[in-house]
């Protein structure tokens, strides 16, 4: 019976041949520990939108796939991008992993006032790795963005998108029909008064996202989740 495999394939072209050779980890992994074999199916992810799905045509020497369809993906709207504080020790891999099954478009680790953890470049690339692996497993077309650490100031500065701060003392969310949010969660310390004051001068939004006391790596995608959620659910209501 012919199975089903799915490779994270980041470096392959934007318009790739019909005949795939593919080396490295990935292939490795479907040629011996998945044991791929002709005819099976492989859906290819570049994590760009582009979704392949193939035939497994040879896996003697390399791993070869033949191109049967091609699928571009748009990203999924609103955008949510997740500034928070970084958790301890493996705490911020779980989170990683969440984020990106809870949808998130993107997550910057934002240093605060009571922030007490800042990630080097090798805790950074090995997120980037748990990114890639959490959407080949939960089928996204696009990959969630590990960047590089930022400010709360530079958070504040959110351009277009419209900006919301997680904090007990605000209302449960409320879509507001952006296309593009910012979402600042904060460190186990909690935010300073300046801090929320800074954010509310920047027209943030204060949202409460349950009534519990929340560790980051679990309030970091509850938060996601609702929002996406509830925007979701408001722009299917209005479409209706």
């Amino acid at each position: 019976m012919a199975r089903r495999h799915r490779l994270f394939l980041a470096d392959l072209p934007d318009d790739p041949d019909d005949l795939l050779v593919v080396e490295g980890d990935e292939a490795e992994h479907a040629r011996r520990v998945r044991r791929a074999a002709p005819g099976d199916a492989a859906t290819v992810f570049t994590g760009r939108g582009l979704v392949l799905e193939c035939e497994v045509a040879d896996t003697r020497r390399v791993l070869t796939l033949r191109v049967l369809e091609r699928h571009e993906v748009e990203r999924d709207r609103p955008i949510v991008d997740v500034w928070a504080a970084t958790p301890k020790g493996s705490r911020a891999d779980d989170m990683i992993d969440s984020l990106s099954q809870a949808g998130a478009a993107s997550w910057v680790p934002m240093e605060t006032a009571l922030s007490v953890v800042e990630p080097r470049k090798n805790k950074l690339d090995r997120m980037t790795r748990i990114a890639a692996e959490s959407a080949k497993q939960s089928l996204r077309a696009w990959t969630m963005r590990v960047d590089d650490q930022g400010s709360f100031k530079e958070a504040l500065n959110a351009g277009r998108a419209s900006l919301v701060i997680a904090d007990q003392s605000g209302e449960p969310y409320q879509p507001g029909g952006s296309d593009h949010i910012r979402l600042l969660i904060g460190p186990e310390g909690g935010w300073t008064d300046a801090e929320l004051d800074a954010a509310k001068g920047a027209g943030a939004r204060v949202a409460c996202f349950g009534p519990h006391v929340m560790r980051i790596e679990v309030a970091a995608p509850v938060a996601c989740a609702i929002v996406l959620d509830q925007e979701r659910r408001a722009r299917a209501t209005r479409q209706d």
